[in-house]
């Protein structure tokens, strides 16, 4: 079988990231993605830099995205450092080449721009930090 090839983006930085990645996941799948996501997962949940992540699945069944990965780090560098790790690796390839599965994902790396709050002055505005 040949490896499903692994897409990485470089984030030479200090500044906190977060990376989101959307997976297309058939729903007859789901049950099968889940505890192979999880693993993978927990890997990075151990990795220095690390601060959270949350995996949500669409509530709509014809979903394109079925789940959608958001993971905060520190800084960039750490991501990278994590990323570079054999045993990430790894646990990337099982879930990847899992012959069960049909899986497509697209991960990207993002910063913040606007940090929406609400408003709790009473003036109805919202207010951003």
């Amino acid at each position: 079988m040949m490896e499903v090839p692994i897409t990485r983006t470089e984030t030479p930085v200090d500044e906190p990231i977060t990376m989101i990645n959307a997976f297309t996941v058939p729903i007859e799948e789901s049950e099968a993605f889940l505890p192979l996501w999880e693993e993978n997962a927990e890997i990075m949940a151990r990795q220095p830099g690390f601060i959270r992540a949350r995996l949500h699945r669409s509530m709509i069944d014809d979903a394109e995205l079925r789940f959608v990965n958001v993971a905060q780090w520190e800084s960039g560098r750490q991501l990278e450092e994590a990323l570079s790790r054999p045993e990430w690796h790894e646990s990337a390839q099982r879930l990847l080449n899992d012959p069960g599965l049909h899986i497509t994902t697209r991960p990207s790396i993002y910063e913040v721009v606007v940090d929406l709050l609400p408003s709790h002055d009473g003036s109805g505005e919202p207010a951003t930090s």
